[in-house]
């Protein structure tokens, strides 16, 4: 062999060894990234996991309209003493209270009337911001997998749900605003069986009524989503 041709043949050998070590390179390099993406996936999966049982949570909390500790340290209600005599007269306002009644309710109105839709808007407002927060999981899990996973995860569904509890959440403050519509109307020497009474109660008839249609709405997506 001659030293030209020696030369070519070390040359070619260096190529194929250099093209061979970059495609072991390759390969190992597309391993440890796949396994990296694989374990990102995974991370992602368990955090919607965890997101999902949240949600219900916090869904079966606000359907009775309930809250968590979070809430309870936000929003506080009356004492019980002034709870309890609120709730007294409330069912008697029909009955044609004295003044001293209705100066007293509207008093204890202030403290106590808002306390359960102040609760409720609360509640609501949390469950959207961790609906948002688990859209953000669904969204970095299809830019990982390349493909859409809202209707996977019930994206569409979970988002119906909240904007019903928030439809339900103004339908409360509707109520609490047409109570103290109420207790106005009686201490500017309106009869209970007046007109403009009447006319008010009428109001909260129709408000009572589409929030029995959203809690009937709220109640059949409640279901289907918690008990996957």
């Amino acid at each position: 062999m001659t030293e030209s041709t020696q030369k070519k043949f070390l040359n070619t050998k260096n190529i194929i060894f250099i093209l061979v070590g970059i495609a072991v390179a390759f390969v190992l390099i597309t391993a440890v990234v796949n396994e990296k993406v694989e374990d990102l996936q995974s991370t992602i999966e368990i955090q919607i996991a965890d997101q999902t049982t949240l949600l219900a949570t916090i869904a079966e909390t606000t359907a009775r309209n309930g809250a968590d500790s979070v809430t309870e340290s936000i929003v506080k209600d009356c004492t019980l003493d002034e709870r309890m005599r609120f709730d007294s007269l409330l069912d008697e306002l029909n009955s044609n209270l004295s003044q001293s009644e209705l100066v007293e309710i509207e008093r204890l109105f202030g403290r106590c009337g808002s306390f359960f839709s102040e609760r409720k808007a609360v509640m609501v407002s949390r469950f959207a911001r961790e609906i948002a927060i688990y859209k953000e999981y669904i969204a970095q899990l299809e830019a990982i997998t390349s493909r859409s996973q809202t209707e996977d995860y019930q994206v569409d569904e979970w988002v119906r749900l909240s904007e019903t509890e928030t439809r339900q959440s103004e339908l409360f403050v509707e109520l609490v605003n047409l109570q103290d519509e109420i207790i106005t109307t009686l201490l500017s020497g309106k009869a209970a069986d007046s007109s403009e009474i009447i006319e008010i109660l009428e109001q909260v008839q129709d408000v009572q009524g589409t929030l029995f249609v959203t809690n009937s709405q709220a109640a059949s997506l409640r279901t289907e989503l918690t008990s996957l």
